[in-house]
C-alpha cells in the first residue's frame, strides 16, 4: 500500500519523540488507512512486548479470535467443533499433536476460495502449501515414493 500520509518523509514518533522516516512506521490498513500509524516500529514492538509480558493470556483472549474471525471467517467454538470432529487429530496424518512449536493445529483453506477444509498439524500445513495445494503434485509425489519403495 503506498503510503498516502502528509508525513511523506516521516514524521515524529509519538513514543520516543524522535523523528524518523516514513519507512520506520508501519501504514495503517483500517480506519485512516493509508496513514502512517502513531508508533514507529521499534516503540510498536516494544509495547507489544511489554504487553504480553505484563498479560499472558492476551494471545488466547484477543489475539487468536480475532486471527481466526479476520483470516478464516470462524470462531474458537468453530475451531473446537471442528477438532472434535477430527478426534483432536490432524486430518491428514492423524497426528494428536499440533507441532512442536505450536499449541494450535493450522486451519487449512483453500487460497482461492478461502473455504477451511480443516485442522492440520504444522508438518501437514507445510507440507500442503509447499505443493501449493496442487493435488496433481501430491499424487505425482505418492506415485514416486510407492515406486522407490517397491525396488
Amino acid at each position: 500500500m503506498d503510503v498516502v500520509d502528509i508525513h511523506k518523509d516521516g514524521k515524529t514518533c509519538s513514543s520516543c519523540g524522535e523523528f524518523k522516516p516514513a519507512e520506520a512506521f508501519a501504514v495503517r490498513k483500517s480506519g485512516r488507512a493509508g496513514h502512517l500509524v502513531a508508533y514507529c516500529k521499534v516503540c510498536n514492538s516494544a509495547k507489544q512486548t511489554a504487553r504480553k509480558a505484563r498479560d499472558k493470556s492476551i494471545y488466547e483472549r484477543v489475539e487468536r479470535p480475532s486471527k481466526l474471525r479476520r483470516q478464516y471467517g470462524i470462531t474458537v467454538a468453530e475451531y473446537d467443533v471442528m477438532l472434535a470432529n477430527q478426534q483432536g487429530k490432524c486430518a491428514i496424518c492423524f497426528s494428536p499433536r499440533p507441532g512442536s512449536r505450536t499449541r494450535h493445529f493450522h486451519v487449512d483453506h483453500c487460497h482461492q476460495t478461502g473455504v477451511v477444509r480443516g485442522l492440520l498439524c504444522h508438518k501437514c500445513n507445510r507440507a500442503i502449501g509447499l505443493f501449493e495445494d496442487d493435488p496433481n503434485l501430491l499424487y505425482n509425489a505418492a506415485s514416486y515414493l510407492e515406486k522407490e519403495t517397491q525396488q
